[in-house]
């Protein structure tokens, strides 16, 4: 447990002091759905029913907007290499790296999510299913873009290759974690949709530590 607080501190250090992609993030997050109302007009009821899609599709969009910064420095500057030779597994590396993405990018966009919810017209009882959704839902969008993102380190294409494998995998969570609210809106329920989104965080946190430490070893042969 020590290890894994200090190697969350040092990411998390690492990611404030350097941390343009972390801020451009967040702020890509805040400036897509403050814009996202000029696209409707004064519609507040055609806002409300968009309003789950714009979020999520800001979340996710943010999300892999700074997973490219997850494993490259450490990765180029031997960083990685050093700690997996100190006796460090490297799927327990990941595991931080992903739990330290998680908290510089998607717990703050869980914390501003109800603010920017009432700004695009989503009525504020429907909040508590929302947050519920991007915390179940945020950690997935990590994990998934996890092993694309080691991989962008031996190809040394991260943006390009984040893209394009990243997307499509995370659109699940996408139609889950907006669904869920769509469906509560129409009095059908989403937690189905929140249970499936539970289901998957196990189902990531198991597998993508593993593909994505045979990604980096890779660039390390």
């Amino acid at each position: 447990m020590n290890i894994f607080l200090k190697l969350i501190l040092k990411d998390i250090r690492s990611t404030f002091s350097g941390g343009s992609d972390a801020g451009a993030a967040i702020l890509f997050y805040l400036l897509a759905i403050i814009m996202f109302p000029l696209g409707f007009g004064s519609d507040n009821q055609l806002l409300a029913q968009v309003a789950s899609g714009a979020i999520w599709m800001a979340a996710l969009f943010s999300s892999m907007l700074s997973l490219d910064r997850v494993f490259r420095s450490d990765y180029e500057d031997g960083t990685l290499e050093q700690m997996v030779l100190s006796g460090i597994s490297l799927e327990f590396i990941i595991i931080t790296k992903c739990f330290s993405h998680w908290l510089t990018n998607g717990l703050p966009i869980i914390i501003l999510s109800p603010i920017m919810a009432i700004i695009i017209g989503l009525d504020i009882q429907y909040c508590w299913i929302l947050i519920m959704a991007l915390l179940l839902g945020t950690p997935s969008l990590t994990l998934i873009g996890a092993a694309p993102a080691a991989l962008s380190c031996t190809v040394g294409k991260g943006g390009v290759i984040i893209t394009m494998v990243v997307l499509p995998l995370m659109l699940p969570i996408l139609i889950l974690g907006s669904g869920a609210i769509t469906a509560e809106i129409k009095g059908m329920g989403g937690i189905g949709h929140l249970y499936v989104l539970a289901a998957i965080f196990p189902i990531a946190s198991v597998i993508v530590p593993f593909l994505a430490s045979k990604a980096i070893r890779l660039g390390w042969e």
